[in-house]
């Protein structure tokens, strides 16, 4: 069985962390993308949708335990058990 890998990646919206949302995306991984602003996040997940991936865009204040912890939630209910969890925020 092939398994996509469900990915979740802090700071998702720009930079270091859209790249890394793009390389994971290019194996077909499901990918939670967290950062603070709506906009970038839609344009990552057109990207990556672009790519062979799966998004799911959750505008997340990484700040804020209870918002990181809604976001887990939304990508699990969504996808499955979190494989991989890379922090990028800045």
């Amino acid at each position: 069985m092939n398994k996509s890998r469900v990915v979740v990646i802090t700071g998702a919206s720009a930079g270091v962390g859209r790249a890394t949302a793009r390389a994971f995306a290019k194996g077909g991984a499901h990918i939670g993308l967290l950062a603070r602003g709506r906009d970038g996040l839609e344009a990552a997940r057109q990207e990556i949708e672009a790519a062979g991936g799966k998004a799911l865009v959750l505008p997340t204040d990484v700040s804020s335990a209870e918002q990181v912890e809604a976001a887990a939630e939304a990508v699990e209910k969504s996808y499955g058990p979190i494989d991989i969890w890379i922090n990028n925020a800045m």
